[in-house]
């Protein structure tokens, strides 16, 4: 009686340490602590962030970025807007990737301005909390007559 009792207390903390491993997992998640914003800001999650209506949205609504200081001979531009989206879904610390504030064209300057007004994103998620993650994307301005 007494070999089975602990046995089966033996089972019994064997699924326990099990149980309490698979609670204290390993993530996926990286990032850097961004001495600027004073935040932990993740690279990868679990799960991205979500600009309302989904990414299609997303790029409609940056498609309404005023066209003044684009480069019309080209028929096209380039920009490579850079944000991070905070744990409450905010868009912040808005600039454009590779360029420091002096050498912004007019197009970076609309493009920035139209972000910092974006609204609230359902932010990126790491182990099911809500996290800041930095995000860049690529926008190609094409003109038409």
């Amino acid at each position: 009686m007494i070999k089975h009792l602990g046995f089966i207390l033996c089972l019994l903390s064997f699924s326990f340490l099990k149980d309490k491993q698979g609670f204290v997992q390993q993530t996926s998640c990286k990032g850097y602590y961004d001495k600027e914003l004073h935040l932990f800001v993740y690279t990868e999650v679990d799960e991205m962030p979500e600009f309302p209506g989904g990414i299609a949205k997303f790029y409609r609504f940056i498609s309404n970025v005023p066209l003044k200081g684009a480069d019309k001979e080209s028929l096209q531009s380039v920009v490579f807007p850079t944000f991070v989206i905070d744990a409450s879904g905010h868009v912040k610390n808005v600039g454009i990737y590779q360029k420091e504030a002096k050498d912004y064209t007019q197009l970076d300057r609309n493009m920035i301005k139209l972000l910092q007004a974006c609204p609230k994103w359902e932010p990126a998620q790491c182990n099911n909390k809500k996290v800041a993650m930095s995000y860049r994307t690529r926008v190609t301005l094409c003109y038409t007559n």
